[in-house]
This record gives structure tokens, C-alpha cells and sequence, in this order.
């Protein structure tokens, strides 16, 4: 083994850095004597994200044969075990023995795939000559789970798929938005590319791809997902009842969905309808990042039991790729998308019922001003009913829960009315960027 994460040393070293990176809105925090742990589903660009970080340190003055890079996702590295992670700094000191003496960067990828991993990487911090980062494809990488081993020596980041602005730029659609208020043909380009986004995606790798290619990649994601990131990392009751707990999700988005509910459509099926078993998969499809849930608003714990959770998926480019495209379904789109958007942020993210049981999409905390906000989403304000539908669940939870900031985000209008501002998807996408 010690032979073979040599080899993938060197192939580090001989290739380097890539050059084509196209940085990414995500902000890296570096802490001594902390780990930098970088989560995300795959292919969000988490690698890519610690290469810009790589990048840096070369462009300051480090040499690149003071950074350790490695992949345990790599075949090769298949039953590396806990004893044999000792052997990365021997290989390397080996190979720079007088760079192994200064200070070291070591960004390790998908080291939890390794039984134990959690000893070597407190060593690791405990060592004053290296500056860990940790990436992972895996939520349970995050400060719950850390905190336990590393005694809360950890910074979290999260790495989601191409935001709206993102987009934008990597696409080379525009240059650099201008500031509000937009001209109309700035505004016509924004509307399109707003199109675009809704129904492409932000996974970096399937931009400008053709149709077909985007689609059949898009569905090796989430199979990827499926087998590596489930199935290979847990003892996983029913293989098929898993995948039809993630159908009945793909199908459902940005809707309320029961354990219950799910359970009845696998006995339907003759399938284990296990409440437990599916609450599991539940779990480990939103560590996986493939799918996120968004609670009710309540202090009660037995309101929030008796009372199902909102599920989204990753991205809706994902989603189009593995439900029918239908018109039907594109408010849920346009729903996912700002949820998304919403989650990139640092936000506590609810759905919030009134006394008289209408509902408000999404109650917005900021987890450091603790501000709270009222968001809604509807397609179009324009048919019958929808725009009394929409304000009256918006005014009642304002007063209800004293909260003066509400917003309808729909897909094109643009007013304000009664204190609610109502915006196009496309700005208040902009708006919502910190970039």
C-alpha cells in the first residue's frame, strides 16, 4: 500500500495544479491548528475548490512540494486501511525530505472512506507542521460529527452547485452584472439566462453540454450517489426500497412528504415499508447532499412530528434530468431554486403554517443577526385567485410571527404591494448572491 499512495503522490506532483480552474464563489477560511473540512454532493466542485486554495499558496511563495494532495475515492487506494494512512507522510518526507520539515499543507479527499479516519486526522492537527482540509461527499464530515474527534477544531465549508451569478460568469453570459436599476436589454439577457439556469442546472461539469449528454450525466450523478455514497457506506436494508424511497422524493419535490406516505406506496408495491428503514434513507440521501429538508416552524416537538418535512433537490438542471419535464411542474422548479438559494446562504430555513393553516414557503433566520424573513413563491401572480392566495398567507404570518420583511418571488413581475415586495426570480437571485 505504501507503494501505491506513492504513486498517487507522484502523479500530484508530476501534473501539479491544474490551470483551467474557474474560481468559485466560496469563501476558503483557514484556521491553524483547525481543519478546513470542504462538503458538498459530488461533483459540485469541492477538488476544484480546494485547488484554487492550492493555487494560492503557490502564487504567495509556497512550493507546490510543501502541499500533500490526495484522493482516497482513488480504486487504487480500495482497502487502505487505518495503519496504512501513516505511510502518506512517509512518502512524502521521502520525496522532499526538506519540505516535510517545514510547514505542510494536506488536502486529503474523501479521507472518511478510510474506518478510523478520525485518529489520523487528530494526529495530523496536533502537529504543528501541518494545515489540514478535509473533503468529503458526506454531511457527517461536518462539525457534528467532527467536533466529537477534533474537539470542535474545525471549519465548515459547503460547496453547492453553480449559484445564479456563478452561472453568469462561468457560462461568460455576462462580464459583470451591472447594479439595479437594470436597462431592458440587461434585463432581457438576465430573463434568459434565468431560463437557462432553471433548467440547466449549475453542476460545472455539464455546462454547454449538449442536451442528451447533460441529461444521461446528470442521471450517473445520482446513481453515483445512490451506490457510493449510500449503499457502500451503509448497511442498507432493502436495496429497492431505497430506490423507490428516492423516486417518490424525485417525483415529489418541494413538497410535503410523510414516512408514512412513502411507506404505503412500498407495501403497495410488496417492498419492506419499514417507517424506520425509510426515516434511515431519509437521513442518508440528505448526507449524501442529494436531497435537503426544510421543517416546520414550531417550538413544539409534537407539532413537528405530527406534521410532515418540505424535501428539495439538489439542483433543478438534476431535477429536470430525472422527472418528466412537464410546464406543470415548473412553479416546483422555480420553488427548488430559490430554496437553494436560500440554503448557499447562512440560513435557518423553515416553512411556516398559520392559525388558519395557510402557508408560507420559507421563514428565513440568519444564524449570525438571528433577522428573520417571509419568502413566497408563486410562478405567475396573474390568475384568478393566486395573488389574494399568496398576500393573504403572507400578511397573516407576518403578523403573526412579527416578522416585516416578505417577498413573493415570482418568475417575471415586479411591485410592491401592502409593504410584500414582489420580484422576479432573476434579480432577486442576484440580490440574494454575496457576490
Amino acid at each position: 500500500m505504501k507503494a501505491i499512495l506513492g504513486e498517487v503522490l507522484r502523479e500530484f506532483y508530476e501534473f501539479g495544479i491544474p490551470e483551467d480552474v474557474k474560481p468559485r464563489a466560496v469563501d476558503y477560511l483557514e484556521k491553524k491548528n483547525a481543519a478546513t473540512v470542504v462538503t458538498g454532493m459530488r461533483r459540485t466542485g469541492k477538488t476544484y475548490v480546494t485547488y484554487q486554495r492550492m493555487r494560492a499558496l503557490v502564487d504567495s511563495g509556497i512550493p507546490i512540494e510543501r502541499i500533500v494532495h490526495v484522493n482516497f475515492d482513488d480504486d487504487r487506494l480500495k482497502g487502505l486501511k487505518l495503519e496504512h494512512l501513516r505511510f502518506v507522510g512517509d512518502v512524502h518526507a521521502e520525496l522532499f525530505p526538506d519540505a516535510a520539515r517545514e510547514r505542510c499543507w494536506y488536502f486529503l479527499d474523501e479521507l472518511q472512506d478510510v474506518k478510523g479516519w478520525e485518529l489520523y486526522a487528530r494526529r495530523l492537527l496536533d502537529s504543528h507542521l501541518v494545515q489540514l482540509c478535509l473533503t468529503g461527499s458526506s454531511s457527517k464530515l461536518l462539525s457534528g460529527e467532527i467536533a466529537t474527534h477534533m474537539r470542535g477544531r474545525s471549519i465548515d465549508i459547503e460547496v453547492f452547485p453553480l449559484s445564479f451569478a456563478e452561472f453568469l460568469s462561468f457560462n461568460s453570459l455576462v462580464k459583470k452584472v451591472p447594479p439595479a436599476p437594470y436597462s431592458s436589454r440587461t434585463a432581457g439577457l438576465l430573463r434568459h439566462a434565468m431560463q437557462r439556469y432553471l433548467d440547466e442546472g449549475g453542476f460545472p461539469d455539464v455546462q454547454g453540454d449538449d442536451y442528451r449528454i447533460r441529461i444521461k450525466t446528470l442521471q450517473g450523478y445520482v446513481d453515483a450517489v445512490l451506490y457510493r455514497d449510500v449503499i457502500e457506506r451503509h448497511e442498507v436494508p432493502s436495496v429497492q426500497s431505497l430506490r423507490y424511497t428516492l423516486e417518490y422524493i424525485k417525483y415529489n419535490f418541494a413538497h410535503k412528504i410523510s414516512t408514512r406516505a412513502i411507506s404505503g406506496v412500498l407495501k403497495g408495491l410488496g417492498l419492506s415499508d419499514s417507517r424506520e428503514y425509510i426515516a434511515d434513507y431519509l437521513d442518508w440521501l440528505e448526507q449524501a447532499y442529494l436531497i435537503h429538508r426544510v421543517p416546520i416552524r414550531t417550538d413544539s416537538l409534537s407539532v413537528r412530528r405530527m406534521n410532515p418535512d418540505k424535501f428539495y433537490l439538489v439542483d433543478t438542471g438534476l431535477a429536470r434530468a430525472v422527472t418528466p419535464k412537464s410546464d406543470a411542474a415548473r412553479g416546483w422548479l422555480l420553488e427548488n431554486l430559490v430554496f437553494l438559494a436560500l440554503r448557499r446562504g447562512d440560513n435557518k430555513i423553515e416553512y411556516f403554517n398559520t392559525r388558519k393553516g395557510d402557508e408560507v414557503d420559507f421563514l428565513v433566520t440568519d444564524k449570525l443577526s438571528k433577522k428573520r424573513r417571509l419568502v413566497q413563491v408563486a410562478w405567475d401572480m396573474s390568475s384568478p385567485g393566486m395573488e389574494a392566495r399568496e398576500l393573504s398567507a403572507l400578511k397573516a404570518a407576518r403578523n403573526e410571527i412579527k416578522v416585516d420583511d416578505c417577498t413573493v418571488v415570482t418568475w417575471d413581475e415586479e411591485r410592491e404591494t401592502d409593504g410584500i415586495k414582489i420580484v422576479p426570480a432573476w434579480k432577486w437571485c442576484l440580490d440574494e448572491s454575496p457576490n
